[in-house]
């Protein structure tokens, strides 16, 4: 096992969507429940700003053009560089009682973005949307309790999803030409012992590294599935997400949540809410960013 340590005692009440900037050279996270978007530089191990909101922030992915494209409320909200709103998405069929949760970008500049309750989470209310560059969004799943985690295997062959109520990894074939996915089919399954699946990525090797939630870190899966290490975010049971940063990608930077959630309990646990980061003998693939 590796223990990951605290680069930012952030205190977010639930920090998630972390993703490199390779523009800027730092990492972007959001805190959802604080309504912020937290830019953090790797160099000097310092926060660098906080960009508030008036709604929750689910996630954040890189234009490639500038700016970000935060899951907002329940739409996708595009930014300028410093953080201004450009221009809103609509997410199609989604309620206003529902917000974006966790998102990610294909390596042709698609945006797929899920949604969950707000108001309960958990409910089958929810959704799994493709953004397209043009703006142009299509639901590609519906049912979906709490979408999380996302990520394609190197050869961009295979999606990987979660929805974290079903407690598994799922894999779809994908067409990296179409953004199509198809197949949908278990690939890990968990029995709830070390948690729930939150977030995900996966390294230039085509493994998996999964936060889980209440689990006190992530675990790392082979390509076949075979769990192979852990990475513990101690004093911090809420892991939450999980990328790779730094210059050369081998850094694993995990988000971890303050506020007590679905029967989690933070009380007395120090480094809820912190940033992690830790030293893996892994590295990551390079960020995609969004066509839009």
């Amino acid at each position: 096992m590796i223990n990951a340590e605290v680069v930012h005692a952030a205190e977010a009440g639930l920090g998630e969507g972390c993703v490199w900037s390779p523009i800027e050279d730092l990492l972007v996270w959001v805190d959802i429940n604080g309504q912020a978007v937290h830019r953090f530089d790797h160099a000097s191990g310092q926060p660098v700003s906080v960009w508030s909101y008036t709604e929750p922030v689910g996630n954040a992915a890189l234009r490639a053009g500038g700016g970000l494209a935060l899951g907002l409320g329940n739409t996708v909200t595009l930014t300028d560089r410093v953080g201004a709103i450009e221009s809103v998405i609509e997410l199609p069929g989604e309620p206003e009682s529902n917000r974006a949760n966790d998102g990610a970008v294909d390596p042709a500049g698609r945006l797929f973005q899920g949604t969950m309750s707000n108001t309960e989470p958990g409910s089958p209310v929810a959704g799994l949307h493709r953004v397209d560059g043009d703006g142009t969004a299509r639901r590609v799943l519906s049912e979906v309790m709490i979408s999380n985690g996302i990520g394609w295997s190197p050869d961009q062959s295979t999606m990987y999803y979660i929805d974290t109520l079903t407690f598994r990894v799922d894999q779809f074939d994908y067409d990296p030409g179409t953004g199509e996915i198809e197949g949908r089919r278990p690939f890990i399954t968990f029995d709830g012992s070390t948690g729930a699946p939150d977030g995900m990525t996966v390294d230039a090797d085509g493994c998996l590294w999964v936060a889980m939630f209440g689990g006190f870190g992530v675990q790392r899966f082979s390509p076949a599935g075979e769990k192979l290490e852990t990475v513990a975010t101690p004093g911090a049971p809420q892991s939450t997400c999980c990328c790779f940063g730094g210059p050369d990608l081998d850094t694993l930077y995990i988000t971890t949540a303050a506020d007590s959630l679905a029967g989690v309990d933070t009380e007395g646990e120090s480094n809820s809410g912190a940033l992690f980061a830790a030293d893996v003998d892994a590295v990551g693939q390079p960020t995609n960013l969004f066509a839009g």
